[in-house]
């Protein structure tokens, strides 16, 4: 009986411990929308996203946007994000303009629940936002083709974004695989895989002494 009992603890803590793995892991999933507009709304994009799964770099891209005479919105908005998770934050890292890296001041850009909905948005230019006096892009810029914004999200956890399938078509052909491995610090994911095989032994190890008795 007394071997019963250690075998059903052991089984029970190890349950307990892989939830605790489990939910160290996830992450809910927000999706991050392009909010573009000229200043006579003649040319717009609300629909380009992309779905944010954690703390990673992603991108939006664009073509919808393609033939603006200027910039009059121009946001990224990441829905819910704020609401669900207060402390994550997401930072501009890239604008391309028809492939073209364009360039703007990072100290300009705008963060946060800006119209108080809950949503993270990335306010590059508003002009119906504080921007409007004090732009970080030149808004007079005119998009031939396409339109590419990459950022990086941080403080949600879990697996970070894969890397865009352009920057792997960029490695030299004798480069080394990447390390696909997913690291994610703070979560303590490392003790508990620790404590897992601790009691996986202390398991065995009853079974042992119970044989030898």
């Amino acid at each position: 009986m007394k071997l019963k009992k250690i075998l059903a603890a052991v089984a029970a803590a190890a349950v307990a411990v892989s939830a605790m793995a489990v939910n160290a892991f996830a992450a809910d999933e927000y999706t991050a929308k392009l909010g573009f507009a000229d200043t006579a709304w003649a040319v717009q994009d609300w629909e380009a996203s992309t779905t944010v799964t954690g703390d990673g770099t992603y991108t939006i891209e664009s073509t919808a946007v393609a033939g603006n005479a200027d910039f009059g919105v121009f946001v990224i908005d990441i829905e819910g994000m704020f609401a669900a998770a207060p402390e994550a934050t997401a930072v501009l890292d890239k604008i391309e303009i028809d492939g073209q890296e364009f360039s703007f001041k990072a100290d300009k850009i705008v963060y946060g629940d800006i119209e108080e909905k809950g949503n993270y948005r990335i306010e590059i230019y508003n002009t119906y936002g504080t921007t409007l006096d004090d732009p970080g892009v030149n808004t007079a810029t005119q998009i031939g083709e396409s339109l590419k914004l990459t950022f990086t999200v941080s403080g949600l956890g879990g697996a970070e974004a894969a890397a865009p399938a352009d920057d792997a078509a960029d490695a030299p052909a004798d480069a080394p695989a990447a390390d696909t491995t997913t690291t994610s610090e703070g979560t303590g994911n490392a003790p508990i895989a620790v404590m897992v095989s601790v009691m996986a032994v202390a398991g065995a190890a009853a079974v042992a002494s119970k044989k030898r008795k």
